[in-house]
């Protein structure tokens, strides 16, 4: 993965911040030697100056080593492109400039982004006393540099799926005894991309209408494949590496091949219903929202049927981001798969007609599409395709599978709940309308949950539905 592109920024003489300033502990030195010493020398008490003299070594030390150059600062990361649940570093380099002992970067809290706790990172408050916190590291800056700059390392973790906005960086040195400050200098904060970790998921049915001949469904013609079909007389064109020698070697002056099925693929197109997102998403270690489920199960669907050799394609239903993948396969087809399911937004489109949005879905295809079930134009899609003849298998992404149920409205206004509850109502007589016009609907529940439809749906041939 390409490391994001970092970002430099020199010294601006107009910012008080961006240079350095005296701090309160030097001060605290000045007012202790300015006071005592006059009244040490006026009163005769040597005492005092021996209490005093600490402070004044302190004081001439930090005065002769107080540092007068800017450091030069960059911000960088050090993936840009990630999964959700894996660590990212957050690299802040400055440039170690003579008299500065204490370099540290602070990153500004995010949503779904946790500091990650290591031997030199961990959670402090914010370099001006605020009451928010931020993840901090700390380097000595008499350490090793790297194209002359010294990089204070942040572990990050990101929890959710998404375009993330990692920053603003604020970026802070000191100097000797703590005399001397720079910064905090907040640098602007960097997009990373974070894909779906795809949810468990594995199916032992075949898709059903492969088309293809680079898969791995076996076909009911006889080619060039893996599994064995049967026994048959040696002819022109058949390879030497197919003689079937033990029953070439019972009847003389006659040679036996074995012959096999063709492996097929199929086209899988995978819709996404991105309307809405109900429910409140607790990241990766979470409670998932319906679009959480959705676009894991999405990334999850489309993995499966990649390894598999089939053709995959990609349409998310949203109007703020209507974005659509090609046919393809591969498993760099699958990284662009992912890469554009962590960029969906749900986003409600009332202008949009569901009789006159052009798929692209052909004969043949196995359309697997993934709602919450709430829009009516997500079902008002698969009942047109499925009135075409194609098979359509919908994915009910607002089942909890872990409490049978629905997700709940956490609306605590008892009129919105009831409302909510009206509504489910009407969605399950919708998915009673939807399911008699022969398309079917399934729960996710991970491993096997499309196993009876696909069956199903290859027994019954080019008939879509159950």
């Amino acid at each position: 993965m390409a490391s994001a592109p970092p970002t430099a920024q020199r010294a601006d003489p107009a910012d008080w911040r961006d240079r350095w300033r005296a701090t309160h502990a030097y001060l605290r030195c000045l007012v202790v030697v300015l006071t005592v010493a006059p009244v040490a020398l006026l009163w005769r008490r040597p005492d005092l100056l021996v209490l005093a003299s600490p402070f004044a070594m302190i004081l001439a030390w930090s005065v002769v080593t107080r540092p007068h150059a800017v450091p030069t600062r960059r911000f960088a990361l050090s993936h840009s492109l990630v999964r959700e649940g894996q660590q990212v570093l957050a690299v802040a380099a400055i440039e170690p400039v003579e008299g500065a002992e204490v370099l540290s970067a602070a990153v500004s809290p995010a949503p779904y982004i946790e500091g990650v706790v290591q031997e030199q990172v961990r959670a402090v408050r914010d370099l001006e006393g605020l009451e928010k916190e931020h993840t901090c590291a700390v380097a000595d800056a008499s350490g090793e540099t790297v194209g002359g700059l010294r990089r204070v390392l942040v572990g990050l973790r990101v929890g959710r799926w998404g375009v993330r906005r990692v920053g603003p960086v604020q970026m802070a040195a000191t100097s000797a005894w703590g005399s001397f400050r720079w910064g905090p200098i907040s640098q602007p904060p960097l997009g990373l991309r974070v894909l779906p970790q795809p949810l468990a998921f594995d199916t032992s049915a075949p898709a059903p209408h492969p088309r293809g001949l680079v898969g791995q469904h076996r076909s009911a013609r006889p080619g060039d494949g893996a599994e064995f079909a049967t026994l048959r007389p040696f002819q022109v064109g058949d390879r030497l590496r197919r003689i079937h020698w033990p029953r070439s070697t019972r009847e003389p002056g006659q040679l036996y091949v074995t012959s096999s099925y063709a492996d097929q693929d199929t086209h899988v197109a995978v819709l996404l219903d991105a309307h809405y997102d109900l429910g409140v998403s607790g990241g990766l270690d979470g409670e998932p929202s319906s679009l959480d489920r959705s676009v894991r199960a999405a990334a999850a669907i489309s993995e499966h049927f990649l390894q598999q050799g089939d053709r995959v394609s990609l349409r998310v239903l949203s109007a703020r981001t209507p974005l659509t993948v090609p046919i393809g396969t591969g498993k760099r087809h699958g990284i662009r798969i992912l890469d554009t399911l962590c960029r969906v937004v749900p986003s409600v489109d009332d202008q949009t007609d569901p009789a006159t949005v052009h798929l692209g879905v052909k004969e043949g295809t196995l359309v697997v599409m993934i709602s919450a079930l709430v829009s009516p134009d997500a079902l008002t899609q698969a009942a047109m395709l499925a009135a075409r003849g194609i098979s359509v298998v919908v994915i009910d992404a607002l089942v909890d599978p872990q409490e049978g149920g629905v997700v709940p409205s956490a609306d605590k206004d008892q009129l919105a709940r009831t409302a909510w509850r009206i509504r489910l109502l009407e969605r399950e007589r919708e998915i009673r309308a939807i399911q008699a016009q022969g398309v079917a609907v399934v729960p996710w529940l991970g491993p096997g949950s499309l196993d009876v439809v696909l069956r199903e749906l290859a027994r019954r041939g080019r008939r879509a539905g159950v």
